[in-house]
């Protein structure tokens, strides 16, 4: 009797799973219909013509938006968008570009590839492309027309910063591979620094030649890794990192989605090569994914100090599937898990409040974990930092000035004004570079418009409207303001003139001189160095359980 009832309760849940399978089944076979005759009318009735292409895009994007802003379609265009996500390489011309004031003007040209090969430089604007005018174009037009395969040409106008001269320019598409490291070397002896911007597929490799040709002494003692700003990428690539530092058979990241498939614990696979190096990881707000499982497992194995601000919270994993004509999707399927056991992801995709955006989870279900020592962690939506350092503000001036890439256009200036005679090795922003800027600000009409401005043009605005009689007391506060600002530029000098300083040293050693340039005046690395330099304290923060 007792075999019957278990053999009716096993049959009667096999059924109900078998019904919800055929309604879920039957859910999606009837939406894709409804989508189906709805566009099929559309093309048949609609006033104009459509573009099946477009709106299918726009249909498929704002669904994935009801998902997680990490789960997105890649039409057939978009292909070398997503070969260049996961391995750096993509057909094109090695260049960066932004448009402001309807011009599309070359930001950055990476070295050795076909716009650094033409001659052509950051400032200088592009007119047309095979004989089209870009006027009216938007980015993501201008870049598929730059990108394509291997060894097609592609024709240019160009108008040149140095001497505002238009050329016409022939160049040949190739194969493009950004570096994961943009740049190492020892900040002072037996100190390595290593830059890591992204976790493409070559990440770890260039993770152990910088290591490798850094310690080609054998005097290689401490290491300060930068993933700040590192917005992550590929998950094994993380654990290839790990396998640098810590022994054989360590679980670094445990993944779990909804099928066995995404079911995975990755381990070191083999011994360490640098065991004994110290190492201090700086993090910021802008630091997320693989970089958290870097930044999480060496905090959870007590196997580095980390240092710099909360890191971003994002414990999701994303995969790329094909679909149809060539087209692929890349979809978030599982959860990662650092060796104390935590996900960090901050935001609750599958939960939204009432305007509709994810709900971050709130500090009191923060739980309590323990690192490898024994030090207590935390899932916090983000890898709080073993030793926490102010946030550098964002000053409304410095966005401004960014904003109307005016650092950038008097750097062009200066370089076609100076850049046959400059000493690019013992340059310097001293004063009399810091007034032509200043100069070059007022040419420009630079203002911006800070947050207490807004408010008072709102309160302006309501004044107006209640009769009240306050313009003298307004005009006197706006002129307190303009005081203030004037002292701004004061106050943000020594930045100002780093930034300035950056961007000359960039122009003629590519990104890699920028990265070194910010480091003469970074204050993370510097206390990242002092703390290396404290054996007692870098091992105290390491084995504290308080």
């Amino acid at each position: 009797m007792r075999f019957s009832s278990l053999l009716l309760l096993f049959l009667l849940l096999k059924l109900n799973i078998s019904y919800a399978q055929t309604s879920h089944d039957f859910e999606i076979s009837k939406n894709l219909d409804i989508y189906t005759s709805l566009i099929q009318q559309l093309d048949l009735h609609y006033v104009d013509d459509i573009q099946p292409g477009e709106l299918s895009k726009a249909a498929i994007d704002a669904m994935l938006k009801q998902i997680d802003p990490y789960t997105v379609y890649y039409p057939e265009s978009e292909i070398e968008d997503v070969r260049f996500m996961q391995t750096g390489k993509y057909g094109g011309v090695g260049a960066g570009m932004h448009i402001y004031k309807k011009q599309v003007i070359i930001s950055v040209v990476y070295k050795g590839f076909a716009f650094d090969k033409a001659g052509i430089n950051p400032g200088d604007i592009i007119l047309a492309i095979d004989g089209e005018s870009v006027e009216g174009k938007n980015m993501s037009d201008i870049s598929q027309k730059l990108k394509g395969i291997s060894g097609t040409s592609l024709e240019l106008d160009i108008l040149r910063a140095k001497d505002n001269t238009k050329v016409n320019i022939n160049i040949k598409r190739e194969e493009v591979q950004i570096k994961d490291v943009p740049y190492f070397g020892l900040l002072e002896p037996g100190v390595g620094y290593i830059k890591l911007s992204t976790f493409r597929s070559t990440a770890s490799k260039e993770v152990k030649h910088a290591l490798d040709s850094m310690n080609a002494d054998g005097n290689l003692k401490s290491l300060v890794f930068d993933l700040r700003n590192n917005g992550g990428g590929l998950l094994i690539e993380s654990v290839k990192i790990l396998d640098l530092f810590v022994p054989t058979n360590e679980t670094i990241v445990t993944t779990k989605g909804k099928t066995k498939k995404e079911n995975n614990a990755y381990k070191t696979q083999l011994p360490a090569i640098y065991p004994n190096l110290k190492v201090v990881v700086l993090t910021n707000s802008r630091s997320a994914s693989a970089s958290e499982i870097v930044a999480g497992s060496f905090q959870d194995l007590d196997r580095a100090v980390i240092m710099g601000q909360k890191s971003y919270g994002k414990g999701l994993v994303q995969k790329v599937f094909s679909l149809s004509f060539r087209s692929q999707a890349k979809i978030t399927v599982a959860k990662y898990y650092i060796p104390s056991g935590r996900c960090i992801q901050s935001l609750d995709y599958q939960h939204k409040d009432s305007r509709g955006r994810a709900i971050k989870t709130p500090d009191s279900l923060m739980a309590n974990f323990t690192t490898k020592n024994g030090r207590v962690v935390k899932d916090a939506g983000g890898i709080i930092p073993d030793v926490k350092l102010e946030k550098i503000g964002n000053s409304e001036l410095i966005f401004g000035l960014r904003k109307k890439y005016l650092i950038f256009d008097y750097v062009t200036s200066f370089v076609a004004s100076n850049g046959e005679s400059l000493d690019i090795d013992n340059f310097e922003v001293d004063e009399t570079i810091y007034k032509s800027f200043l100069s070059f600000l007022e040419s420009q009409k630079f203002d911006y418009q800070t947050i207490t401005e807004k408010e008072i043009d709102l309160f302006e605005e309501l004044s107006k409207e209640k009769n009240l009689d306050i313009d003298n007391e307004i005009k006197i506060i706006r002129t307190k303001i303009e005081v203030n600002k004037k002292q701004e530029m004061e106050k943000y000098k020594p930045l100002i003139k780093s930034l300035i300083y950056q961007e000359v040293v960039s122009r003629y050693y590519y990104e890699s001189g920028r990265v070194k340039a910010n480091l003469k005046n970074d204050k993370e690395v510097q206390a990242a160095v002092k703390l290396l330099s404290d054996e007692n304290k870098y091992s105290e923060i390491l084995t504290n359980k308080q």
